[in-house]
């Protein structure tokens, strides 16, 4: 059965876009600069005058979980044996 054609994704997903700190912290829309612009601050820290700082990389999906040696210590039901 052919596939529609609109279905099939033949161009390349657009990159992911990444809010500022600032925007993040005040959870508002974070327009960041075209490519090839000088000035790399989003439209936010633009008319707000600050310096715009951009994280390394995404927090989106899953995260690994970190362990702790207490937290198995205290999930664990302690059994004592007498005899």
């Amino acid at each position: 059965i052919p596939r529609p054609s609109s279905l099939i994704e033949d161009s390349p997903k657009k990159p992911l876009t990444l809010a500022c700190f600032f925007c993040r912290k005040r959870k508002i829309a974070c327009q960041s600069p075209p490519a090839g612009s000088l000035d790399r601050s989003c439209n936010q820290c633009s008319k707000r005058k600050l310096k715009c700082v951009y994280p390394a990389t995404s927090r989106r999906g899953i995260r690994p979980r970190v362990y702790d040696l207490t937290d198995d210590l205290f999930r664990r039901p302690s059994v004592s044996v007498s005899l």
